[in-house]
């Protein structure tokens, strides 16, 4: 089982413009993580995107996968990406109050699958494009940098100490 990982920072805006590429680019489905059986054919129209309601990288987690391929619950009726091999794991970040983002990571336990490697480089790649910068691994989209003055850039969360903060 390989697994990769990227973390970006992106404002809504960022965040839109990515996904909608990505959406017309790859027929996908998304499928918030835990007891969830709700399948969202568009990621931007859920109620939080772009928005980190508790300040931390995590806790916005969606499972993407291919529009053609069914979802694995466990016992219990959850979703988790260890049961679902063809898939990529978002966790949401975005904006946690007007001058403090978060990250949204971006990651695969299953690189090694062709499916969700697949999935996991096409929205690489188009992160890519829409990245003013890379710092200490971390792409920075187009208008979160554009307002670097305004925003403290939070790698652990909003409560951490500004030290690990990523300077940009």
């Amino acid at each position: 089982m390989a697994s990769r990982s990227f973390r970006v920072f992106g404002t809504r805006k960022d965040l839109e413009s990515v996904f909608y590429e990505f959406q017309e680019l790859n027929l996908v489905k998304y499928y918030k993580c835990g007891r969830n059986e709700n399948k969202i054919d568009d990621i931007t129209k859920t109620i939080y995107f772009g928005i980190s309601l508790n300040g931390s990288h995590i806790g916005n987690q969606y499972l993407v996968i291919k529009d053609d391929k069914s979802i694995c619950f466990d016992k219990y009726k959850h979703i988790s990406q260890y049961l679902n091999e063809t898939s990529v794991s978002i966790n949401l970040g975005g904006l946690y109050d007007e001058n403090t983002i978060v990250p949204t990571t971006v990651s695969t336990i299953w690189y090694d699958n062709k499916i969700s490697k697949e999935i996991f480089n096409d929205l690489r790649k188009i992160m890519k494009r829409y990245a003013s910068t890379t710092i200490n691994g971390y792409m920075i989209l187009k208008n979160a940098y554009s307002k670097k003055e305004q925003l403290r850039f939070v790698t652990i969360g909003a409560q951490s100490p500004r030290e690990y903060d990523l300077i940009v």
